[in-house]
């Protein structure tokens, strides 16, 4: 029985050249090179992964694939062109992903391993992504004229990009907080309300704000500060506010005090110390923004027609099933 099987293996392997490849652990042939097997799962993983993190479709399989083969192909040009990426402009761009993160570099590493990465995959892929944006830099500057003045004044003119270019409005704000305890009585409650709303009418009666946040408010370092919290946009307030909350703060203008807000742990009175409205720039002081824009946009475009043409002329075989 053992030799009849033997020979059904070497039979199927006569009949089937392509399962010869799969036990070889071949993808994907492009040209003289190879995707493996290996290559193509652990990518496949990753974006099945992705795709649970942010509740969005899992690609097909043939997507990921094809992302491998545009990525061989720009290995294989850049190659060709003496474009490289070193060792050390890796670490230097892992090491700022560290410092912006504020982890130590065991903390990264184990962060990675929990979204099912290596920080040699995750080098591999900042490799391409670099070696994309050189290799987009060198094929567009080979073009004249990438972006003409007609175009940006056509895509300035556009209604529905004017917020591309559209500087946000911004508030200047202190405030004055007022702790509400968890296991506060509703009786209790009352009181702090009525407490809040004592001295929010003291501020919008003209009293002074920065004397109200020494006597009243309960967090030291805001004290310290006069109270200031920052400057913000509409959309930033909306990460610490309700939507009604910043609605209210953005009616107001300069100088205004805000009715005590409930949030977090307590009362939030705030005080408007500045406030900017939107700026639509005007062409001139937009022109170097939109072209940049549209440089990025038409050599994108480039690229990827670069890419159709790379993949007409050679050879793409794919030696495992795609469905």
């Amino acid at each position: 029985m053992r030799k009849v099987i033997l020979l059904l293996s070497l039979f199927l392997l006569v009949l089937n050249p392509v399962y010869s490849e799969i036990i070889n652990g071949i993808a994907c042939k492009v040209g003289s090179s190879i995707i493996t097997i290996q290559d193509f799962e652990t990518a496949y993983e990753q974006e099945k992964l992705r795709s649970l993190f942010t509740g969005t479709p899992v690609p097909e399989k043939k997507s990921v694939m094809n992302a491998l083969i545009d990525n061989l192909l720009i290995k294989m040009e850049s190659k060709n062109k003496g474009i490289v990426v070193t060792e050390e402009e890796l670490d230097g761009i892992v090491d700022n992903m560290i410092t912006q993160n504020n982890l130590t570099r065991e903390e990264f590493v184990k962060e990675l391993e929990n979204e099912n990465l290596s920080l040699e995959v995750l080098k591999e892929n900042y490799r391409n992504d670099v070696l994309r944006m050189r290799l987009i830099s060198q094929i567009i500057s080979q073009r004249v004229n990438i972006v003409t003045d007609e175009e940006v004044k056509i895509f300035y003119d556009v209604p529905e990009n004017k917020k591309l270019f559209t500087t946000p409005g911004i508030v200047e704000l202190s405030r004055i907080f007022i702790p509400v305890p968890g296991d506060v009585s509703y009786k209790e409650a009352k009181e702090i309300k009525s407490h809040a709303t004592a001295i929010y009418e003291q501020a919008s009666q003209g009293a002074d704000f920065r004397e109200l946040i020494r006597t009243y408010s309960d967090t030291p370092e805001s004290a310290d500060k006069g109270g200031f919290q920052g400057s913000f946009t509409k959309e930033q307030l909306l990460t610490i506010l309700s939507p009604e909350g910043a609605a209210l703060i953005f009616s107001l203008d300069m100088g205004d005090v805000a009715s005590p807000m409930m949030s977090m742990g307590g009362y939030y009175i705030y005080k408007i110390e500045n406030k900017q409205g939107e700026k639509v720039l005007s062409y001139e002081e937009a022109y170097g923004s939109i072209t940049s824009y549209l440089q990025k946009e038409n050599g994108e475009k480039i690229f990827r027609e670069w890419l159709v043409e790379k993949k007409q002329v050679v050879s793409i075989q794919y030696m495992i099933e795609m469905e």
